[in-house]
């Protein structure tokens, strides 16, 4: 029988265009209908009025498994309303009507979400009401820092600590994966996922920031319970691939914020922290990076600004543990490190809002309290 089995869920949104995605039972065709909508005060739970005459639909180029129709032609900043349909011979699905938004313009705030370790650590009960949490705080789009699954070759997996704790979530908020170890580098990330080629490394502008996701997993391997490096071609070590990728990734931006993320972190007081990933960060001071997500040690841990391995207040660099879906309060070390400026193991997820020249984050736990605030200010 034809039926949706995973999604729909959005992807890569930009100024003029979003990726819908879903997987269905058996191969079939697949469409999109997008309408224009119109805010009303009443009616539809005060959300919005779907206007009929709009719509359009976009058709995906083969019938196949794993659905991806890119909807064109859209307004900056705008909402609108999709649904996802498949048929194969008689039969048809049709997902539930969903929202979608286009990427802001530069000059327009926004906020987005960053979690982690919902299959690293999380369970079904913890991944579900973290992403029913994430929802309430409305971000345009979410960071998972890796180990969104357990076993990434396990295709169960993706369903079981992603795609159904986050059914709600992702129709209607676009995510952005980078692989942790527990990804596995396994076809499934690639084929689920909508970022361009090479998908493991990618960048995208959103309002007035750049983000750029790495996949540190690459150019390391685990001996004896320890990273070490590989000097794999497409690692993160000097004069690889992604090492070069970011310095010409970040060189190239004028953005006024410049977030990086990738999953082995390169200061946390704890367990797993990997001290080789401290390579990347002459590159990430040269280019004017003001933030770093990362994940591997499942605690919550902010860093003081860091620059050449110090303290700097002015240019130094903020590097942020988001281990979001579990917590391990025994993997910290008895005492903080030097750069450790907050720090707290439990479930959470990180909600950064960006106004101009005004970063604000916040640190929220599973059941919404707030346990930690950093904000920035860019110099006018």
């Amino acid at each position: 029988m034809l039926s949706i089995v995973k999604g729909p869920y959005l992807q890569w949104p930009t100024l003029d265009s979003v990726t819908v995605m879903w997987e269905t039972s058996v191969e079939a065709a697949a469409e999109v209908s997008v309408w224009d909508t119109q805010p009303v005060h009443s009616g539809l739970n005060g959300r919005a009025r779907t206007l009929e005459e709009t719509e359009r639909r976009v058709t995906a180029d083969r019938p196949g498994l794993i659905h991806k129709v890119i909807l064109t032609g859209l307004s900056p900043d705008t909402s609108y309303h999709y649904r996802a349909r498949s048929s194969a011979g008689s039969e048809e699905a049709a997902s539930g009507l969903f929202p979608l938004k286009t990427a802001v313009a530069y000059e327009t705030p926004f906020a987005f979400a960053v979690t982690s370790e919902t299959g690293g650590y999380g369970d079904e009960g913890i991944d579900r009401r973290l992403f029913a949490r994430i929802a309430r705080y409305r971000p345009e789009f979410l960071l998972l820092v890796g180990d969104a699954v357990r076993r990434g070759n396990d295709y169960e997996d993706w369903d079981r600590f992603l795609f159904a704790p986050g059914r709600e979530l992702f129709a209607h908020t676009p995510f952005y994966l980078c692989p942790g170890n527990h990804e596995e580098d396994a076809s499934w990330l690639y084929r689920f996922t909508a970022s361009p080629a090479p998908q493991y490394c990618y960048s995208f502008d959103y309002g007035n920031a750049h983000f750029t996701g790495l996949d540190s997993t690459r150019g390391l391997s685990y001996r004896d319970g320890n990273p070490v490096p590989t000097g794999a071609a497409d690692g993160c070590a000097p004069g690889a691939a992604q090492y070069e990728f970011l310095k010409e990734d970040l060189r190239a931006s004028r953005a006024v914020w410049k977030i990086v993320f990738f999953h082995y972190p390169p200061y946390v007081s704890g367990d797993y922290e990997v001290e080789a990933m401290r390579g990347l960060c002459p590159v990430l001071e040269e280019g004017g990076a003001d933030l770093v997500f990362n994940s591997h040690t499942i605690v919550y841990e902010r860093s003081h600004p860091i620059r050449a391995g110090r303290l700097d207040g002015q240019k130094g660099i903020i590097y942020v543990v988001a281990g979001g879906a579990g917590a391990c309060p025994e993997w910290f070390h008895p005492r903080r490190a030097w750069h450790t400026a907050q720090a707290l193991a439990v479930p959470h997820f990180v909600q950064v809002a960006i106004a101009g020249p005004r970063l604000e984050l916040n640190a929220i736990d599973e059941e919404g309290r707030l346990f930690d605030t950093l904000i920035l200010h860019k110099p006018g």
